[in-house]
């Protein structure tokens, strides 16, 4: 294997989906063999979810393969497919046949087998199961195979009711931050909110806040999961933000594929019928807001009757029309971006949470102001603002002119590529090369390198690559 396949490997290995930018990189400029370039394809299909697709790229390279590491490379990337696929029983007969040959290889390459071999067994069985002489205590694993190995560790513990398990999600949770792998971050604080509910919700809600949180800051591609998880706990903690969370879940689960429609229905049926909801309670924390609101005639100039302003205010009434609600927003509607939005009494909070039209997360949001009380938009705002802070004061005021005159479709684009720019600002230990269209953007703006170059690639196809360009250009010059 050249040098070039084995550095991307090892980005691949650290930073797991992370690193899809490399792969289209790798795919559109490097040049590999068949059989490297269908695990590559393979390893990218896998971060999509597409299962089949990523199998059969596998049959590919084993079938033009003729170096034995590269094959192992395959047959492991086949043994983690049967287990999402569900077909543990040919994966342990795979891992069988795999173990025998284990003495023939590179070491840099076991080491990585010998990784997707304790996480195998580790997924399925007791944390001591034996492993011959292979075991996570006497290896130096990189970090982000202990994140995974911890995971499954915990997973084995709490699927047999032993809290401990939980510590080994948290000890993946912190490592994961470190790296960073978002994918280890994700699925680590969301199994802190699954399984932890039921011992302790304030931390279990805590977590489900974290796994949105940076969902929204790594992924473009949201997964369901996490909102089905973070609206389960959120849902039973009565946390005011699972309002919007839930309108948030509903724009992402109206666009997602079948399969993934079919298992979180259940999920959207609620999130639907809990926002559909017409009459609030008229409790003390309503009552003293509302009396607030009048005191500045504000319930007034939302068209609001004296008879039904005093039945409100004296607890004549037990609940509130959230069609009333809607008025006083309507009316006052600076007021209502002053406010906190966690200070808002719950009818106000999900009433607004209707009143969405899509996710709100560009850079828009944070021109305009909005706040929001979904971790996952948070982080996607917090994104936007890095990316204009990192401008110079004319620069960012010119900028934000063009972006305000955009259409709703050049604003995405440059959304987009806002997160990426910042997202993909770490330290990488392989290098892309800058693609000629974006050279003189780069040099004239100040932009970095590699993030900007990344920002590109992390694009699929060479049309949308094309967008971002035109977009970029119109945008800055």
């Amino acid at each position: 294997m050249n040098y070039l396949f084995l550095s991307l490997l090892r980005v691949i290995k650290k930073h797991g989906s992370f690193s899809y930018p490399f792969i289209n990189y790798a795919l559109k400029n490097l040049h590999f063999s068949k059989a490297q370039v269908a695990w590559i394809k393979s390893i990218k299909y896998e971060g999509m979810y597409l299962y089949r697709l990523a199998m059969d790229e596998v049959k590919n390279g084993l079938n033009a393969c003729s170096d034995n590491n590269l094959k192992f490379l395959l047959l492991s990337e086949k043994l983690e497919l049967l287990r999402f696929l569900g077909r543990n029983k040919m994966a342990d007969r795979l891992y069988s046949r795999m173990r025998k040959d284990l003495s023939f290889l590179s070491p840099s390459v076991r080491d990585i087998i010998e990784v997707e071999f304790t996480a195998h067994r580790s997924f399925f069985h007791e944390k001591k199961d034996c492993l011959g002489k292979i075991s996570k205590e006497n290896k130096n694993f990189n970090d982000s195979a202990k994140v995974f190995l911890e995971i499954n560790v915990g997973r084995n513990l709490v699927r047999n009711e032993k809290k401990e398990g939980l510590k080994h999600f948290r000890k993946a949770f912190e490592l994961a931050r470190t790296i960073p792998h978002p994918s280890g971050m994700v699925t680590s604080a969301n199994a802190l909110a699954w399984y932890g509910k039921k011992y302790n919700m304030d931390e279990a809600t805590r977590y489900a806040k974290d796994a949105l949180y940076w969902l929204g800051w790594y992924f473009e591609n949201p997964r369901l999961y996490v909102f089905d998880t973070a609206l389960e706990v959120l849902n039973e903690t009565n946390d005011t933000s699972f309002y919007e969370v839930a309108k948030d879940f509903i724009f992402l689960y109206e666009s997602s594929p079948k399969e993934e429609k079919k298992k979180y229905k259940k999920r959207y049926t609620q999130a639907k019928r809990i926002l559909s909801t017409t009459f609030y309670k008229s409790d003390g924390k309503m009552r003293i807001f509302l009396r607030k609101l009048n005191k500045q005639k504000y319930l007034e100039r939302a068209n609001i009757s004296k008879m039904e302003i005093y039945n409100i205010l004296h607890s004549k009434v037990k609940n509130i029309r959230g069609e009333t609600i809607r008025k006083i927003i309507s009316k006052n509607h600076e007021l209502f971006k002053e406010i906190e939005l966690s200070k808002l009494p719950e009818g106000f909070i999900c009433e607004m949470a209707k009143k969405k039209e899509g996710l709100q997360d560009g850079i828009d949001a944070v021109i305009n102001e909005r706040q929001t009380l979904d971790p996952f938009i948070q982080a996607r705002k917090d994104l936007a603002k890095a990316y204009l802070e990192r401008m110079a004061k004319r620069m960012r005021k010119r900028f934000i002119q063009k972006y305000i005159a955009m259409d709703k479709e050049e604003k995405k684009i440059i959304d987009r590529f806002a997160r990426d720019y910042i997202r993909y600002d770490i330290r990488w230990s392989m290098r892309v090369s800058v693609p000629d269209e974006m050279k003189d953007l780069i040099q004239s703006f100040h932009l970095k390198k590699i993030p900007a170059a990344l920002g590109y690639w992390a694009l699929d196809d060479e049309e949308d690559r094309k967008k971002l360009v035109d977009v970029l250009k119109r945008t800055y010059f």
